[in-house]
């Protein structure tokens, strides 16, 4: 009975352990794209907090704005019309952000900003330097889930 208990907790340990493995390997299959493509300072100026998120495409459609703080779960947020002109700023107004953005950009002065697939920050995502915009890569068009500042995962604030 005993030789029998040894050999149950062995494999509960040994399941657990495989488990942590498969987890670790799949976020360090993680992959990142820095989609800097176009300058915030170019006019139209809509991007003046260190990240948004846009509906559409080129920094079109409604808006979603951040400060430095990042934002964990983006489920919790909705686009917006800041009736920029030429912009389509309706397109999309209302929508729930996460999973709905196109486009990005990143008006901070000092910190880089990641968008991520998945919440708190975990998984593949788009990287913005500072004061750069651009579209999202197809693995996160429509399929994002948190913001924060690059490297700096859990104290929300760029410095």
């Amino acid at each position: 009975m005993r030789l029998m208990n040894m050999g149950l907790r062995a494999a509960m340990v040994g399941s657990a352990a495989a488990l942590m493995v498969g987890v670790l390997a799949g976020e360090a299959g993680a992959t990142s794209n820095n989609i800097d493509s176009w300058s915030t300072s170019t006019p139209p100026v809509r991007c003046v907090q260190a990240l948004c998120l846009y509906y559409s495409p080129n920094a079109e459609g409604a808006i979603w704005k951040n400060g430095e703080a990042g934002a964990g779960d983006l489920g919790y947020w909705s686009f917006y019309n800041d009736n920029a002109p030429g912009s389509n700023s309706g397109a999309g107004a209302g929508q729930e952000v996460r999973n709905n953005a196109a486009s990005a950009e990143n008006g901070a002065t000092n910190c880089s900003m990641g968008i991520y697939v998945y919440p708190d920050n975990y998984g593949d995502s788009n990287v913005l330097d500072p004061g750069r915009g651009g579209n999202l890569t197809s693995n996160l068009r429509n399929n994002e889930a948190s913001v924060a500042p690059l490297g700096v995962q859990y104290i929300y604030q760029c410095g």
